[in-house]
């Protein structure tokens, strides 16, 4: 199966986020307790109100970055130059020249306001989405001091259905602030000549035999 692309991910992600935020409803004590929880509250909320510049800041830049190098592959690739043109046009620009030299930040933003001009959605459904929207901080798993992923299901009705949602939201902490990492979900390949040695597993450990009971002292003889 092929994996998504981070853009791909975005937007799956960003249809879920297009409505302001109305309540969160936190039930997992560890979750609630940890720093990262506070920005995934404030993330969640500056996206749900397309303040993209300000969300933005509670993103790590190398996923910043990221996002604008994926969309710029997929831009060389577009089979044909009105497909290309379409592209540039959604973000804003008339060439890729245009799209190339734009900073991280202003792609990230632009990128978000094109997906918001694409799907049309009404002020109405946003309003029910706002008004029906729970989130709850379901759990939060640390893998190590810099790196924890929370748990989140989302719960929001529009203008024909109720629809619930499991999202996995990564952080990193950089200079002592945690900052979502859009790409950390992403899989990895390194090279094996460049990455590091893998520790052998642990020999599994033989059971220590069980004790032999002392054998019984023989009876003495009758003189």
């Amino acid at each position: 199966m092929k994996t998504p692309s981070l853009s791909t991910r975005l937007v799956l992600a960003a249809a879920l986020l297009l409505a302001p935020l109305s309540a969160f409803a936190q039930d997992d004590p560890k979750a609630t307790a940890h720093p990262a929880s506070k920005v995934v509250q404030n993330y969640l909320q500056l996206v749900l109100q397309r303040q993209w510049n300000q969300s933005a800041t509670l993103v790590e830049p190398s996923s910043l970055k990221q996002l604008h190098a994926d969309f710029l592959r997929r831009l060389k690739a577009a089979p044909t130059m009105d497909d290309e043109q379409e592209m540039t046009r959604r973000v804003g620009k008339e060439t890729f020249t245009e799209v190339e030299n734009m900073t991280p930040l202003a792609f990230y933003t632009a990128y978000h306001d094109g997906l918001q001009e694409r799907w049309k959605v009404s002020p109405e459904v946003i309003k029910k989405v706002r008004d029906s929207l729970t989130v709850r901080l379901l759990s939060l798993a640390e893998e190590d001091p810099e790196h924890v992923h929370i748990l989140v299901r989302t719960k929001h009705s529009n203008d024909k259905a109720l629809i619930e949602n499991l999202e996995l939201i990564s952080l990193i902490k950089q200079d002592g602030s945690w900052k979502v990492a859009l790409n950390e979900q992403a899989p990895r390949i390194t090279p094996l000549d460049q990455a590091p040695a893998l520790e052998p597993a642990p020999a599994p450990q033989t059971p220590a035999a069980a004790p032999q009971p002392a054998p019984k002292p023989k009876p003495a003889k009758r003189k």
